[in-house]
């Protein structure tokens, strides 16, 4: 499949996800109000976290190495296999955590321990949430795209009405419950959508660990953490500086464009993730890698121009029907921090490439500086600029993002991966 068939389903699947997880935050609000909101927020950030640590962590691995061994079924059934064998080891351990203090992690995330049995919960169905992510993971590695993206819609879908039921039948228990049972139910989908696939049968998946497989899963996967890891530090510590410099009412205005940003660029993002990565994955030729790589400018950059200027040209009508007339102070944030989204797909473009050919140390040491770097511009600029000087610090960052990782591409990306000798090497992990 194409990039722009892909990019175009891939954008229906955002757009079916964007609109359900807006219908879940209005159903919420509705029925629980904004003191449930807050303790949702709190169960879904923790269980995100849990998600990463159980074995979600691999899913970029998965995808990656599932399409660069797409001629080699055997070296496929063994890293899926290894995989299995490193989520049932995590799984077990955060199993015995979960269990053992839900308690005390009740207490402390939701300031009440009478949900500790949430969190026992949740204890079970995490495997099969990591479960579920494997196999999508797979779906997308093999490039059966239409069904990981149909299967995507669908599991949306179900997932909004799990969640808006048992909000409506339940209140704030059924919500909860929702949120840590709904992949686990959403598994049983996936489980159906790919059993009669000739590769998933039970002993492509127990082949036992292989070290091999295990280094690069692992190696691979840093990028994964790092980069959630630093992202959200990050954030953190910007907000805790907005609300110290200024007030919680300033942070709310940045925090809204924030996410808006986030929203925006996941339409891009899906995209790529969906057929560019595994694409660059399974190529060898540095041609064949740049070929692509201008098909995805000219269609990826005019996207992100016409989404960012649109939400540029109407953001009056964006925070009103999003958020409310007291958001309207933060339509002085939209003009830099939506230059800085198309500078940032820009660099994205370049940076996706070396995940796909496992770069680790570039893309970890990318990823740590550039969040050091956006916390260090948003601190000065603030500082000579006020509010707005977040969004400066946010284009800038971008541009200089944009030049490194261009910079490693053309540099670094031959030299490493495509030398005299073999244009099968790969770097040193």
């Amino acid at each position: 499949m194409t990039l722009y068939k892909t990019s175009f389903l891939s954008a229906i699947a955002t757009i079916v996800r964007i609109i359900s997880g807006f219908l879940i935050t209005k159903i919420i609000a509705v029925y629980i109000g904004p003191a449930g909101l807050a303790v949702i927020g709190q169960l879904q950030n923790f269980t995100n976290i849990m998600l990463i640590f159980s074995g979600g962590f691999l899913k970029t691995a998965i995808t990656k190495y599932t399409a660069e061994y797409k001629d080699e079924e055997i070296k496929q059934y063994n890293l899926w296999s290894s995989a299995i064998v490193i989520i049932f080891i995590l799984n077990i351990f955060i199993f015995i955590v979960l269990f053992l203090f839900a308690n005390s992690i009740s207490l402390y995330l939701l300031h009440n321990n009478e949900y500790n049995y949430i969190f026992k919960i949740l204890s079970i169905s995490l495997p099969f949430f990591v479960l579920n992510t494997m196999l999508m993971s797979i779906l997308n590695g093999r490039r059966q795209i239409k069904k990981y993206i149909l299967l995507n819609i669908l599991l949306s879908l179900i997932s909004l009405s799990i969640v808006v039921i048992l909000s409506i039948l339940y209140g704030l228990k059924g919500t909860l419950i929702a949120y840590t049972t709904n992949q686990s139910i959403v598994f049983v989908f996936t489980f159906f959508f790919v059993k009669n696939e000739f590769w998933f049968k039970l002993n492509n998946f127990t082949k036992g660990i292989n070290k091999e497989d295990v280094r690069k899963l692992i190696n691979f996967a840093m990028i994964t953490l790092t980069a959630i890891l630093s992202s959200n530090i990050s954030i953190i510590y910007i907000r805790d500086f907005v609300v110290e410099m200024f007030s919680t009412k300033e942070a709310g205005y940045w925090q809204g464009i924030w996410i808006l940003s986030q929203v925006s660029l996941s339409l891009i993002t899906t995209s790529l993730g969906t057929y560019f990565l595994p694409t660059i994955s399974s190529m060898k030729s540095k041609n064949d890698i740049s070929n692509e790589l201008k098909k995805a400018f000219i269609l990826m950059i005019p996207i992100a121009i016409v989404i960012s200027l649109s939400i540029y040209l109407l953001r009056e009508t964006i925070i009103c029907l999003l958020y409310t007339q007291k958001f309207m102070p933060m339509k002085e944030l939209f003009l830099w921090q939506m230059i800085g989204n198309v500078i940032k797909v820009c660099g994205w473009l370049f940076g996706y490439i070396l995940v796909a050919k496992a770069m680790v140390k570039y893309t970890v040491s990318a990823e740590i500086t550039f969040a050091s770097t956006f916390i260090l511009l948003s601190m000065f600029c603030v500082n000579y600029y006020g509010l707005i000087g977040l969004t400066y610090a946010y284009a800038i960052n971008s541009s200089i993002y944009l030049v490194s990782m261009f910079y490693i591409y053309k540099v670094k990306l031959p030299k490493e991966n495509y030398d005299s000798k073999s244009n099968n090497s790969y770097p040193n992990l």
